[in-house]
């Protein structure tokens, strides 16, 4: 007698859980803000970076390589106050990270 599961699709397993639902629902919000955020960086960093995350008063921006960061890091006081001012989000530093790609 064989046992056999039903499949669910990753639509049904993800309204399922409560954690992962949090989770789509905070990286499509980081998504939409990084995507109003581009326009508004300085013209050096444009596309350089992308927001990655916000935990607690830092800004966290991930970047493909060093040079870019480096970059980035120069201007992370316009950086902040173009989040503070345009976005109302209430940033005091700014992190930068080098994405690994695989």
């Amino acid at each position: 007698m064989s046992r056999t599961k039903k499949l669910q699709s990753i639509h049904e397993r993800i309204a399922q859980d409560k954690g992962l639902t949090a989770l789509i629902e905070r990286a499509d919000q980081l998504n939409d803000l990084n995507k109003r955020l581009q326009p508004r960086l300085p013209a050096p960093v444009k596309g350089l970076c992308r927001l990655a995350n916000i935990r607690s008063e830092t800004a966290v921006f991930a970047c493909d390589n060093q040079a870019a960061a480096s970059k980035v890091r120069m201007f992370s006081r316009d950086i902040l106050q173009i989040m503070q001012r345009d976005y109302k989000i209430s940033v005091k530093k700014l992190r930068v990270v080098i994405e690994q790609l695989t």
